[in-house]
């Protein structure tokens, strides 16, 4: 990665996140603790006076101290003070040239005005035409001509907004267009990473159509919902009149583009009910459906995400990734959920010829956890307290526990003569100052030791709550030895025909999950293969859990987990399978817990692993 690459990539990162490890930076820039930190000095070189990446015991900050300064920086003023030394600026060079240059280009051309050798020359065009391919660019050589540039006008300028212009010089704009743009701006609320971006793609749009090169179409499922905003139709004929331009619908929802990429809650939700938005949600989910089984509500999914998917569109189309602001911890937490928004980006990406943009997978997640969880508002947990001291004591534990634990509890109070009459078993965790007597294998007790220490109390309730939700009591579970010398199929065929044996699926079960094994559908990260299907057999979710228990097959496989799914399911059961997804795909990204599961043969066992490894 070019050092100014990483520059940015570190200082976007700072944007979102107050504080980050050296450990995390190093992750960042893929790049050794010493490479880190030089990078990180030769960077508060650059920006002095104006910010300063601070060290305290390892953890790093950022510091502003001129904002606009700031801001320009972080609109790509670093970027210009490159020389050719740099393959990035040789890269927006070479842009520039095929871009603005109708001609076949030779390479001896390009050697002289870059003043480097053909060869080091030939190594950047290798570079460009991979960075091309994300834009469906391509450059095409003729034999005793040289070489030229095609693809759409649109995707032209996305390449050079993205990738040659900050390293060049520009043009400036006049005053008087300068303030319509500041009054849209603060009409529009934008943050100076948009409103760079508008200056940019206006400057851009002024300049390939004096070239003789406006948008001859409109740039596919793209949606400008600020058509019509006064304040953008005065910036059309400001523009038209000032630089004698005839601007046309196309080239001026182009230079909107800027204003649709993030949600600013200036446009109604509404306007997201168009064909557009609609027919790109439904193939989304058309295409998680056909990979993972899952039961939620689509219209209501669709009201309440339309508001993030409309401008989230936009986004894949131009190539504009959000700053993340969420940390590897969301992930595992919401495993599952992330797992449906890397089908569904990928999906979107897919369908619009775009590339991937794992930076909206965390936002996404968020909607699909709200919708996989959205059956009931939040239940209230019953707990019991049993204590052998007065009520005032009692009083001050319930109170106690009512502050640590939440708002969406409800507590019971017995006295040691008291609990014996009652079944504490149906109540969520029992919290005690006294040994109990007679309770069941099932009942979740807390033995008062450190009422006020509260560190202590919500770890030992999040290990009640992990344990009860690894429960699985509607899952049966079945844990088989898989043989490494046999195929995945062949393996999955043995598997298939044990539960058949035992009756518990049927044959149009067992067809269906060859058939999708065959497609390759069912394997996912890191050695995990996940088929799954609807059951007219049986009535109760089975899972049967392959391990290889030394290495993987021969298709790098190394754990199955076979899900057989009730046609009816119950809230209750539906419940636990969506806490089973998640173990799984929390699973395939840990190999610790990958390599545990090996050596697993119960279902208590699998309990324990999740409620001691998550």
């Amino acid at each position: 990665m070019a050092l100014i690459n990483r520059w940015y990539q570190l200082l976007q990162h700072f944007i979102t996140h107050d504080r980050l490890s050296l450990s995390e930076l190093q992750k960042i820039t893929d790049t050794s603790a010493q490479t880190t930190k030089k990078a990180i000095q030769l960077l508060n070189d650059q920006m002095e006076r104006i910010a300063l990446i601070k060290e305290k015991e390892n953890i790093y900050s950022l510091e502003v101290m001129d904002s606009y300064q700031f801001s320009e920086i972080m609109n790509g003023s670093l970027k210009q003070q490159t020389d050719f030394n740099s393959s990035t600026k040789r890269i927006a060079v070479l842009i520039d040239f095929f871009i603005k240059q109708e001609d076949y280009i030779v390479i001896d051309d390009l050697s002289e005005a870059l003043g480097v050798s053909r060869s080091t020359v030939n190594k950047d065009l290798r570079n460009l035409k991979q960075l091309m391919s994300k834009y469906q660019i391509s450059l095409i050589g003729t034999p005793n001509k040289g070489l030229r540039i095609a693809g759409t006008e649109s995707q032209l300028r996305l390449l050079y907004l993205q990738h040659a212009y900050d390293y060049l010089e520009q043009p400036t704009l006049s005053e008087e267009l300068l303030e319509r743009i500041d009054e849209i701006a603060l009409s529009k609320k934008l943050d100076f990473r948009t409103l760079g971006l508008l200056q940019k793609t206006i400057i851009l749009t002024i300049q390939r159509i004096q070239a003789g090169k406006p948008l001859a179409q409109a740039v596919p499922y793209y949606v400008n919902y600020f058509a019509g905003d006064r304040l953008l139709e005065e910036l059309f004929v400001s523009l038209a009149t000032d630089y004698s331009l005839t601007i046309s619908n196309f080239d001026f929802d182009f230079l909107c583009f800027p204003l649709n990429i993030f949600n600013n809650n200036l446009v109604p939700e509404e306007r997201a009910d168009n064909k557009e938005v609609k027919t790109l949600f439904q193939f989304m989910m058309d295409q998680i459906n056909a990979a993972v089984i899952i039961n939620v509500d689509q219209t209501e999914l669709f009201q309440n995400i339309r508001a993030h998917f409309m401008f989230l569109i936009n986004r894949i189309i131009f190539q504009i990734e959000t700053y993340d602001i969420f940390r590897e911890e969301f992930k595992q937490k919401h495993a599952f959920a992330h797992e449906l928004a890397e089908i569904g980006v990928a999906a979107l990406a897919d369908y619009l010829q775009k590339p991937n943009q794992p930076s909206e997978l965390s936002y996404l997640a968020i909607y699909f956890e709200l919708a996989l969880k959205s059956d009931a508002q939040p239940k209230m947990k019953e707990i019991a307290v049993v204590c052998n001291t007065g009520k005032g004591t009692a009083l001050m534990i319930k109170r106690q526990l009512a502050t640590v634990l939440g708002p969406n509890i409800r507590i019971a109070h017995y006295s040691e003569e008291e609990y014996e009459t009652k079944d504490l078993d149906r109540y969520f965790a029992v919290f005690t100052t006294i040994p109990l007597k007679h309770t069941k294998a099932t009942t979740a007790v807390i033995k008062l030791t450190d009422l006020f220490n509260e560190n202590w109390l919500l770890s030992e309730w999040k290990r009640i709550v992990a344990s009860k939700a690894a429960a699985f009591e509607h899952i049966r579970f079945s844990f088989e030895h898989l043989d490494k010398q046999l195929g995945y199929e062949e393996n999955l065929v043995e598997l298939l025909d044990k539960l058949r044996d035992k009756n518990l699926i049927d044959d149009s079960f067992k067809k269906y999950i060859l058939k999708k094994a065959q497609e390759e559908s069912a394997v996912i990260d890191n050695g995990i293969a996940f088929p799954h299907g609807i059951n007219h057999q049986s009535e109760e979710i089975l899972v049967t859990i392959g391990i290889y228990p030394e290495g993987r097959s021969v298709e790098e496989i190394e754990l199955i987990f076979l899900v057989a799914i009730p046609e009816n399911l119950t809230l209750a059961m539906e419940d636990e399978l969506l806490s089973f997804y998640d173990t799984i795909f929390v699973i395939s990204s840990s190999e610790t817990l990958r390599e545990q599961v090996k050596r697993i043969n119960t279902k208590e066992e699998y309990r324990q692993l999740l409620v001691k490894g998550f």
